[in-house]
C-alpha cells in the first residue's frame, strides 16, 4: 500500500525537522533523529517503489530502534523529543510491520 509508505516518508521528514527544532541542546539526540528520519524517509520511498517484504521489515527496525533510542541515549531533561520519538517510533513500527505483512509472498501448496 503506497499509503503506509507516504505515511511512513512524511514522519521520517518530521523526525528531520524536530531533530532540527526541538533538539538543539543535545547533539546526540539531534544527530540521531536526523539520521534516523533520513533512513526512514529513504525506506518508506523504496517501499512506494518496491514490493519487498523485506523493506518493511527494515523500516519496522527502523521504527524500533526511534522507539527505544530515548532509552540508550541520554535525553535528560528533552521531555518533548523523548515523547516525540517514542510516539513516531510505535507508528513506524505498526506500519512497517504492516507493510512487510501486505508485501510478503504467498505460500504456494501442493494440491
Amino acid at each position: 500500500m503506497k499509503a503506509l509508505s507516504w505515511i511512513d516518508f512524511i514522519l521520517g521528514l518530521w523526525l528531520i525537522v524536530a531533530g532540527l527544532a526541538l533538539s538543539m541542546a543535545a547533539r546526540p539526540v539531534r544527530v540521531e533523529e536526523i539520521i534516523l528520519g533520513i533512513i526512514i524517509a529513504c525506506l518508506a520511498a523504496i517501499a512506494g517503489t518496491r514490493h519487498s517484504p523485506a523493506v518493511g521489515w527494515l523500516i519496522a527496525l527502523a521504527g524500533l530502534w526511534t522507539l527505544i533510542a530515548p532509552a540508550v541515549i541520554n535525553y535528560a531533561g528533552m521531555t518533548r523529543s523523548r515523547t516525540n520519538d517514542m510516539v513516531v517510533g510505535i507508528i513506524v513500527l505498526v506500519l512497517g510491520i504492516a507493510t512487510a505483512m501486505i508485501h510478503r509472498t504467498p505460500v504456494r501448496t501442493q494440491a
